[in-house]
């Protein structure tokens, strides 16, 4: 069982990297995903912006449970980064992004102005982005940044 879950979850990797180019949208970064109660997510893009020295944060989330209104990335419900040096990074945004999360329907998050970060940052040790208010967390570790 644990097997079959583990070569279903590559191959939807796989596929999701292919619609993702195809789109003409970066590809996801390698074993970016993380899955949190009903929610799976695949870390498609962190990328610095050296003048405003913060990141933005693209996401892509499927939701296996009923449709839901949920805020993505708030501040205010332990969204947050640890770069290299341990330094704590967070949303701008208390809130988040309000987003509808379609059952069984991958959808784009993007989570802006994430930080105050040093440019020339080239890696989050830990990346933590919370859907709701229930706590819910996706973890991701060893996040490389693009500037």
């Amino acid at each position: 069982m644990k097997n079959t879950n583990i070569r279903l979850m590559a191959a939807g990797l796989i596929l999701l990297s292919i619609l993702l180019a195809g789109c003409g949208m970066k590809r996801p970064i390698p074993s970016g995903v993380a899955t949190a109660g009903n929610y799976t997510a695949v870390l498609t893009q962190v990328s610095g912006n050296a003048g405003t020295q913060d990141l933005t944060v693209v996401v892509t989330i499927t939701n296996r449970g009923p449709n839901a209104r949920q805020f993505v990335g708030g501040s205010t419900s332990g969204t947050l980064a640890v770069d290299m040096l341990g330094n704590t990074l967070r949303p701008y945004s208390s809130t988040g992004v309000s987003t509808e999360l379609i059952t069984g329907v991958p959808v784009r998050v993007e989570i802006a102005r994430f930080g105050p970060i040093m440019p020339g940052t080239m890696m989050l040790r830990s990346l933590r982005v919370s859907i709701g208010t229930s706590n819910t967390m996706l973890e991701f570790r060893n996040v490389p940044i693009v500037w």
